[in-house]
């Protein structure tokens, strides 16, 4: 209400809500004009609370995010982030204690896709918040976040069951670097 326009990673490492202390967790739900951004890897944080947040800020103020780590993309093993010992397992990198999650190894077009399969939003919906709202989001819309003359030609291609097909970088392939 004084000027923030933006909660990074809603849920994680916040406090829970409450029905007497509403915590960060409520001031995302309540401020409705500033985005709220969510990592949908289906461990970070539970699909009925992603669609909870949806429900409370519309779509138009979700932002589709990842959280994930350089090491994404590569096998199980041990790596290191930020300078920290990590590990990824199953799908998520935790610090090397195996107490914390680190961090995530999701692609934003699995998040896409978790979002139309959990059945928390329609693939359209769920592609303009990975694209369109977080430009808006970062004031970059004029740039990127969706396919108009004079703004970046980066794109990706789904195939009809939300799979990556293609990357498009300046209107260039660069190919499928998950299924090459």
């Amino acid at each position: 209400a004084h000027g923030a326009r933006s909660m990074t990673h809603v849920y994680n490492g916040m406090t829970p809500f409450k029905h007497r202390d509403n915590g960060l967790v409520g001031a995302a739900y309540r401020l409705r004009t500033m985005y709220g951004e969510i990592i949908c890897d289906g461990k970070h944080v539970n699909p009925a609370a992603i669609k909870a947040l949806l429900q409370a800020k519309g779509w138009q103020h979700t932002v589709l995010i990842t959280d994930c780590l350089g090491c994404g993309g590569m096998p199980e093993g041990s790596y290191t982030s930020g300078g920290m010992d990590v590990i990824m397992k199953d799908n998520l990198c935790w610090l090397a204690d195996g107490k914390s999650i680190a961090g995530s190894v999701l692609t934003l077009a699995q998040g896409v896709k978790n979002i139309v399969d959990w059945g928390i939003a329609s693939a359209d919906i769920a592609i303009r918040m990975a694209t369109e709202v977080p430009a808006r989001s970062a004031h970059i819309e004029g740039k990127c976040g969706s396919i108009m003359p004079g703004r970046d030609a980066d794109f990706v291609v789904f195939d009809h069951e939300l799979t990556l097909v293609e990357t498009y970088v300046g209107g260039q392939s660069v190919g499928n670097a998950f299924t090459e």
